[in-house]
């Protein structure tokens, strides 16, 4: 089912939490939508599940005009962050639950049994059915929201940062299984993060939202290594900012010529982007100086947090080679390799 929002705007007094936006879910898609608290992506997927009204634009699920479809007859699942479960149920009941209340042909209790049966093996908990959620751990209760979100043969499931409530570890198994669950499934998936591995990890594709606005759409690869705007290259991954100047179509940071791999344009002020591989220490070799600040571990590998010196105090991020030895404190020189460009 592909689903699709157009122009959507809706605000909450005279603030806008979503301001004409525009994103297509292809069918059987896994879509993330990304962004920080306050940038909308919940209110988004309130308005595709029918949860909130929009002041203006559309929702379409395939062809058809959803815009004004109560919510229980969009056949929308929802997985909230807390379960929502019901306590004094049985997780049998819990999932059965959408079933024996729906307003279409009620299944005969074989039937959903059968289906109960069925979506307990999907999420690898058929022996807990007749426990209560209470009994269960927070990584088995998310599944079990799963699994009834899932009862009622949705055409678009949605769930709203469906690991926020969960450690770590437990997170990173729930990831797999969500994705497990979406390929067996088919089901057109959007979920809601402010985490960006997760998103980058599990999603076909990610929408970034930043005040209301959308701001890219693309696979992991594509808002990774190419963003669309200053912002989703400083909240995708990681990078440094350095103050620069664009003049006669070069480069320039602290008066000296840098290599900038995309977005040089006009003559002015422009931020310089740099992701931790875009630069390295040259080990005395020239560079521009600075001292470290901190090492730390980051994904799988060493990043060294350089203050820089000269005029203002600027600090970037840069990865430290296997087998080198840096310290706090210790007087570098590091070099610009390349970076992206984007307007002051």
């Amino acid at each position: 089912m592909r689903v699709q929002a157009i122009g959507i705007t809706k605000r909450f007094g005279a603030g806008a939490a979503l301001d004409g936006v525009d994103v297509e879910v292809r069918s059987r898609e896994l879509m993330a939508l990304l962004g920080p608290s306050g940038s909308g992506k919940t209110t988004l997927l309130r308005v595709i599940a029918g949860l909130e009204t929009p002041d203006a634009g559309r929702v379409l699920f395939g062809d058809e005009d959803a815009t004004e479809i109560p919510v229980r007859k969009r056949r929308v699942g929802f997985v909230f962050q807390h379960y929502a479960l019901f306590r004094h149920m049985s997780v049998f009941d819990n999932i059965a639950f959408g079933l024996r209340v729906s307003g279409r042909q009620r299944p005969s209790r074989a039937e959903i049994a059968a289906r109960v049966g069925e979506l307990l093996r999907l999420v690898q908990l058929e022996e807990y059915g007749r426990r209560r959620p209470n009994q269960l751990s927070g990584g088995q209760r998310q599944r079990i929201a799963l699994a009834r979100a899932l009862a009622v043969d949705p055409k678009v499931l949605l769930l709203d940062e469906p690991f926020g409530a969960l450690d770590a570890r437990v997170r990173k198994d729930l990831r797999r299984s969500l994705r497990d669950i979406h390929d067996a499934t088919g089901r057109t998936t959007i979920f809601v993060t402010h985490d960006q591995d997760e998103a980058l990890e599990l999603a076909d594709r990610v929408a970034i939202l930043n005040n209301g606005v959308l701001e890219q759409v693309g696979t992991p690869d594509e808002v990774h290594d190419n963003p669309a705007s200053a912002f989703v290259m400083s909240f995708v991954g990681e990078s440094s900012r350095l103050p620069a100047t664009v003049s006669g179509g070069k480069v320039l940071f602290q008066d000296v010529e840098v290599p900038a791999t995309a977005g040089i344009g006009p003559d002015g002020p422009v931020g310089l982007y740099l992701r931790p591989w875009d630069l390295g220490f040259t080990w005395g070799k020239g560079g521009f100086a600075g001292q470290v600040v901190m090492v730390r571990r980051a994904a799988g590998g060493r990043r060294a947090e350089v203050a820089l010196r000269g005029a203002g105090q600027h600090h970037v991020e840069v990865g430290v080679p296997v087998g080198a030895s840096v310290a706090r404190g210790e007087a570098v020189q590091i070099e610009i390799r390349g970076g992206r460009v984007f307007p002051a």
